[in-house]
């Protein structure tokens, strides 16, 4: 009896063992199986439209000109804002204008020269497109009604281009 009670224990204890073994075997691909399939590369749908995306975007590493098309129905003026030795130009309705050789960075604001009643708020919307050529097209027209409106163009060293 005794003999097969140290049988029993010693059958029971290896069998615990493989138990355990399994377990920790199991345990170990429970922890590291969803770590696997969590490290896959995601879809890229982080865009979220807004302010914050770029518009457009132009070749940094190629000269860029900027062409201003008027086509608001009221004259406008533009101006780089980061150079001092430029005055504000004047952009008449549906007159174009050609910005070159200030690099491949700028802030410029374009705004209507005319008063604007304050009942009725005049605002302006860019529309940017860039050709092959990487000429910036920047089409600005009357907004909208509800439209906040945009006044400043931002070109980026790294070819970004923003509206304010």
């Amino acid at each position: 009896m005794v003999n097969y009670c140290l049988l029993v224990a010693f059958t029971f204890s290896e069998m615990k063992h493989k138990v355990l073994t399994i377990a920790t075997c199991l345990t170990a691909l429970t922890f590291s199986f969803p770590i696997c399939v969590l490290a896959q590369n995601p879809p890229a749908e982080t865009y979220q439209p807004g302010y914050w995306q770029p518009v457009n975007r132009f070749d940094p590493a190629r000269p860029v000109q900027v062409k201003l098309v008027n086509q608001a129905q009221v004259p406008l003026e533009y101006d780089f804002t980061a150079i001092e030795v430029t005055n504000p130009q004047p952009l008449l309705p549906e007159e174009t204008r050609t910005l070159k050789d200030f690099g491949n960075t700028a802030y410029i604001v374009i705004y209507p020269t005319v008063e604007i009643d304050p009942s009725a708020p005049f605002t302006l919307k860019y529309n940017v497109d860039v050709t092959p050529e990487n000429i910036v097209m920047v089409t600005i027209e009357k907004a909208e009604p509800g439209f906040f409106g945009n006044r400043v163009l931002n070109l980026q060293k790294t070819g970004a281009i923003f509206l304010y």
